[in-house]
C-alpha cells in the first residue's frame, strides 16, 4: 500500500502542480502567525480533497484555489480543536516516556516498552487525522483522533511503512529546503490523503472508478 500511495501521490501532485504549489505557499504563509496554522491545514486538506475527487473519482467540478479558502472558513474551528488534541496527546506521551524512564521503581521502567508502541501507533495516526477531518464532517475531534489511532494499529505494516517513507522525505525537504519547502507540504498532504484512500478502499467504503476507456 505505501508504494502504491507514493505512486499515486506524486503523480497527481505533477498533474496540478501548479494549484498546490501556490497552495502550498499560502499554507506556508498563514503558518506562519501560528494561530492560523490549524485553519490553514484545514484549507490545504480540503483542496487536495477535491483534486484528490476530481482525478480519481472523476467528478466534474474542477478544484481550483478557492476551494482552500472554503475549507479554511468551514474547518478553521475543527482543525483547531484537532490540533489541541493532537498536541495534547503527544505532551502525555513524551511526559509518560520521560517519568517512566526516570523512575526508580524497576517495574515500572517496564512500561516504556509498552508506552512506546503506543507513541509509535500515534505517530502512525498522523498520517490520518487531517483527511479524516475532511472525510468525516460529521465527527467530532475525539473521534477523529480514535479512528485514525484504529486505522494505525489495523494498518499497522503499511502505516509503519508509509511513516519511515514521508520521515525520510522530511528529512530531505530539511536538508534540500529552499524551493523543495514550496511543494513539499501539498506533496506530504497529497501522500496522507492517497493513503486514507487506499484503507477506505479495503473497507468497502470507497468503490475505485473505472475511466473510460478511450
Amino acid at each position: 500500500m505505501a508504494w502504491d500511495c507514493i505512486v499515486i501521490a506524486a503523480r497527481l501532485t505533477w498533474r496540478r502542480l501548479g494549484l498546490l504549489l501556490t497552495a502550498n505557499m499560502l499554507w506556508l504563509v498563514l503558518s506562519l502567525p501560528i494561530v492560523t496554522w490549524p485553519a490553514a491545514t484545514g484549507g490545504l486538506f480540503y483542496l487536495i480533497n477535491r483534486v484528490v475527487k476530481e482525478e480519481l473519482d472523476i467528478e466534474p467540478r474542477y478544484a481550483r484555489l478557492s476551494d482552500f479558502w472554503d475549507g479554511f472558513r468551514r474547518y478553521g474551528l475543527r482543525s483547531s480543536l484537532l490540533s489541541i488534541l493532537d498536541l495534547l496527546m503527544m505532551a502525555i506521551i513524551i511526559v509518560a516516556l520521560r517519568f517512566y524512564s526516570q523512575s526508580s521503581v524497576e517495574w515500572l521502567r517496564w512500561l516504556i516498552g509498552p508506552i512506546g508502541l503506543v507513541a509509535l501507533a500515534w505517530a502512525g495516526a498522523q498520517l490520518y487525522l487531517y483527511p479524516l477531518l475532511i472525510q468525516r464532517p460529521e465527527r467530532r475531534p475525539w473521534e477523529l483522533a480514535r479512528e485514525a489511532f484504529l486505522i494505525a494499529i489495523s494498518y499497522a505494516a503499511p502505516t509503519l511503512s508509509l511513516l519511515v517513507t514521508t520521515i525520510v522525505l522530511a528529512a530531505g525537504a530539511a536538508v534540500l529546503a529552499g524551493p523543495v519547502l514550496l511543494i513539499f507540504f501539498s506533496l506530504l498532504g497529497m501522500i496522507e490523503t492517497v493513503a486514507l484512500r487506499l484503507v477506505l478502499i479495503q473497507q468497502g467504503e470507497i468503490i475505485p472508478i473505472r475511466r473510460p476507456e478511450k
